[in-house]
This record gives structure tokens, sequence and C-alpha cells, in this order.
């Protein structure tokens, strides 16, 4: 009785709002699921192995790296505010931004490991072509203390202060790792 009863809360896991909206992305038209995350699906699957590969997750919450790496594209791709994500993803403000920091640690793992490739286009030129939400790393844009905010929302005021130099480089390591799949 007790093995039913498990089996059924894992089940409720994966009937998670959140985790419904990532598999009904996962499993779009390609055209869509670009337009969402800026990559294809086979980088995505890729980057997501990588992810449990080489880094242990920070979450004290069962989410998915899937789902993580959506809601932290809704954010740097689609310049969506945490509100806006929490909304979308059915979570709370908090853990929406926890899941953005964990996804951040795990792109700035991805960039002390992997060296650069010169082939890959100019950070600036990505910038503006890619990371709708991360236009404000423009140089002159951060604080004395080299933070910036991310997902800000005028109203709520939710924005969330990253180191500008580590965000920097998890982009850039996303944009080489996009860059060396795209070889294959």
């Amino acid at each position: 009785m007790s093995t039913s009863s498990s089996s059924h809360s894992s089940m409720e896991g994966i009937e998670s709002p959140g985790a419904r909206r990532a598999l009904s992305l996962l499993f779009t038209i390609p055209d869509r699921f670009y337009d969402f995350c800026h990559l294809d699906q086979k980088t995505f699957f890729e980057l997501a192995d990588w992810i449990m590969e080489h880094v242990a997750s920070k979450l004290s919450t069962n989410i998915s790296i899937e789902e993580s790496l959506f809601m932290f594209l809704d954010v740097v791709a689609r310049g969506n505010s945490f509100t806006n994500v929490a909304y979308e993803w059915e979570h709370d403000v908090q853990l929406t931004q926890s899941i953005f920091l964990n996804v951040l640690n795990a792109l700035t793992v991805l960039h002390e490991s992997k060296e650069m490739d010169p082939e890959v286009p100019p950070f600036k030129q990505s910038l503006k072509a890619r990371w709708k939400g991360a236009r404000s790393l423009r140089p002159g844009r951060s604080r004395m203390d080299g933070l910036i905010k991310m997902g800000e929302d005028e109203m709520s005021q939710d924005g969330l202060e990253v180191n500008q130099e580590e965000l920097k480089h998890a982009l850039e390591a996303l944009n080489n790792f996009i860059h060396e799949q795209a070889d294959y």
C-alpha cells in the first residue's frame, strides 16, 4: 500500500503546472521552441544533459533542469519579469529567482570548464539578437558595485540584482555551447 502512495506522489510532481508547461514546450514544433528559447531543441537537451552531469542543483524543491532552463530563458531570452515568469510557471517569485540563480550558477560552471571558441560571434552581437532580457549588460549600465537588475517589473519591483560579469560569462558560455552544437 505504501508503494502505491509513493508512486502516486511522484506522479503528482509530473503533473505540476510548471512541469506540464515544460513538457508542452519540449514537444512543440521547432519554430515555436526556437522562438521561446532562442536555441534549438537538440542543443537544449544537450545543455540540460551537460548541466545534470556536471552541476548539482542548489534548489530545495524538485524542479527539473528542463523547467529551470525554460524559466531562465524566459527572463534572459524573452525579457520577462520574475513576476510574469512566476505567474506563467505557477511558482512564487522567490522560487523563480532561486531557479534563475541556480541556472546562472550552472552556466558559470560551464564557462569555467570549457574553452571559448574564437569562432563564436561577438557577445555584443548576440546580446541584441538573442538575449533580450540581458540588454542591461551594456557598458555603463551596472552600478559601481558591478550589479545589475534582471527581470524587473516596474510595478512590483521584483528585479534580482546579479553580478554583471557573472551574467555575461554565463551568457558567453551559453553562446559558445550553442555554437559548438551547431557544428555537429
